[in-house]
């Protein structure tokens, strides 16, 4: 019921109202829900841009730890391949006390070069077996042996099981967190391990160029187990994470991106998005709202008018000149106001013709049947004394008054032929020897209706105007067929041709527009204007005349419309 009373309310609701609805339904509501779709791609998107650039940016940290490690590993390797460094480890046991302290000089200038890793190297020092002695950078010469001689990966670097060696752990020099780095020293003499070369990378100062992402955010980088976040982290938020993984320290590092953070950016931009949204709606309200009235009371002068035609004022006029719909319609209601006035005074003057009309057919009323009396007397009296020609005549111009009075405008093809031969007797009788008639009926046309007394009188020109004042056998022809879904009757006579000026005047009568007052023509015109009524302007009447061929006059009548009488 409620659903019932929603259509109701709206279907009795004014075009006003009904043209606003129809806006909303069709304009702003689908305008806020694309302007909802675009916010929500708007956010992913924008979501997606802040992975990828957190993505680069982490790739890039851990590309530059990692090239810190290889930087320092490079550094390893140029001093272990130094064979300069290389010859001095191996003499240092046998050599002089002095050679020794050049040697200690030779090895610390060494690493002092080593400056590519020294803004993140805590310690960097060489360890010789044979003596056991351990030189530093720092001049301090902390002994790895006794620091380290007893741990599985010192004996392995020694005894050559094992090349390079990297851990996580404390520094020897002030026991900061730092990554260790050892390498061994091989000969390339002998191949035997001489030494050892030992670096401690600043792990805080390494995991500052994680720290250096998270600066003013709640944003976290995890590396293992340690979680590098700035005071705004707080756990339980959610959050999207990229990973990127490290080589040098063989695992994953996770950069967790706060949603919340994301969101407090786009705070602005939904504001902007609902800011816009709701003055595209009011802009599209007011010029809705504008638009509406304006049809609205257009079409409300409309509604007035016809209210005020259906108490039967038609002196109604409604002036919109505008050319579209709502203008073409108040000119066709005009139009129709018009036509109604003139079809009321048409019907006026033709019931007042037909109340005379009866009144002279219940005044005459005994006139036919004493015309068809005397005929019928007439052709009994002509057989009773063998005159057979008079009996035809009197017959077929019985038949031809029978036909003439009786009822209904439409007859078929078969009933007005029928006519012809009658009216074709009495001219055989009246100028034996004159003619010839042929028909050339298609059977299919037989039962066509056409309008009554339609043929007879083109047949009657024909005799009256090609055949009364020539001597000679004319021939006449007269055609029924289908074409094209129209009924086409040709009436065709070989006597005298029609001048080209009478041709002329004739078709200018026989114009629908033709207002000249004459008697002249009298019957194409009737016949003309008869075709018009009962078939309108799809129905045509032609005549042509050519001289030493003859007169051809033809009607069209469009088949679809016969029904009516």
């Amino acid at each position: 019921m409620k659903k019932g009373n929603g259509r109701n309310k709206f279907r009795g609701a004014s075009i006003q109202k009904k043209l606003i609805l129809s806006t909303w339904a069709a304009a702003v509501v689908p305008i806020a829900i694309i302007f909802m779709i675009v916010f929500f791609v708007f956010y992913n998107v924008n979501v997606d841009n802040s992975k990828r650039q957190s993505q680069l940016l982490l790739d890039k940290t851990v590309a530059e730890l990692d090239g810190c490690f290889t930087q320092a590993r490079e550094a390893m390797n140029l001093l272990i391949t130094d064979m300069n460094a290389q010859i001095a480890i191996a003499r240092y046991e046998t050599e002089s006390f002095k050679d020794k302290l050049d040697f200690r000089d030779f090895i610390r200038y060494r690493m002092a070069n080593m400056t590519i890793v020294n803004q993140r190297a805590v310690n960097i020092s060489v360890y010789i077996k044979d003596s056991q002695k351990t030189f530093s950078r720092d001049f301090v010469d902390r002994e790895l042996y006794q620091i380290y001689g007893g741990t599985p990966w010192f004996q392995r670097l020694m005894s050559g099981e094992q090349s390079f060696y990297q851990m996580e752990g404390t520094s020897i020099v002030d026991g900061r967190p730092v990554y260790i780095l050892a390498s061994n020293i091989v000969s390339v003499n002998d191949g035997q391990v001489i030494g050892m070369v030992y670096l401690e990378l600043d792990k805080e100062k390494l995991e500052q160029l994680f720290a250096d992402l998270t600066v003013d955010s709640a944003d976290a980088i995890l590396v293992g187990e340690k979680r590098i976040a700035s005071e705004k982290y707080r756990d339980g938020e959610q959050y999207v994470s990229v990973y990127a993984h490290s080589g040098a320290l063989d695992e994953d590092i996770e950069y967790r991106i706060q949603l919340k953070e994301l969101r407090r950016g786009y705070g602005k931009a939904l504001v902007y998005f609902l800011g816009g949204m709701a003055l595209l709606i009011l802009l599209i309200y007011l010029v809705d709202k504008i638009l509406a009235d304006w049809f609205a009371a257009r079409i409300i002068v409309l509604r007035d008018a016809t209210r005020e035609i259906a108490t039967g004022n038609l002196d109604v006029e409604v002036r919109d000149c505008r050319r579209d719909e709502i203008g073409e319609l108040a000119g066709s209601l005009n139009t129709m106001v018009r036509d109604m006035k003139q079809l009321i005074e048409n019907e006026y003057l033709v019931k007042i013709e037909s109340q005379q009309a009866t009144l002279r057919a219940l005044q005459s009323q005994i006139n036919p049947h004493f015309i068809y009396n005397t005929l019928e007397s007439i052709s009994m009296m002509a057989l009773i004394h063998d005159q057979y020609d008079i009996a035809d005549m009197a017959q077929a111009f019985s038949s031809m008054m029978r036909y003439s009075m009786e009822d209904g405008t439409l007859v078929t093809v078969k009933e007005e032929v029928e006519n012809v031969r009658n009216f074709v007797t009495i001219q055989k009788l009246r100028f034996p020897g004159r003619f010839e008639v042929y028909y050339r009926i298609n059977a299919d046309c037989m039962e066509r209706k056409v309008p009554r007394l339609s043929i007879q009188p083109l047949v009657e020109n024909a005799f009256k105007h090609g055949f009364e004042e020539v001597l000679q056998q004319r021939n006449l022809i007269i055609s029924v067929c289908e074409r094209r879904d129209r009924l086409v009757i040709r009436i065709f006579n070989d006597g005298i041709a029609i001048s080209k000026e009478r041709i002329l005047r004739i078709r200018k009568l026989l114009q629908p527009d033709c207002s000249e007052k004459t008697m002249d023509c009298f019957a194409l015109r009737n016949l003309s204007r008869r075709l018009r009524l009962i078939f309108g302007e799809d129905s045509t009447f032609m005549i042509h005349s050519k001289e030493g061929i003859g007169t051809i006059a033809a009607m069209k009548i469009p088949i679809h419309g016969e029904d009516g009488e």
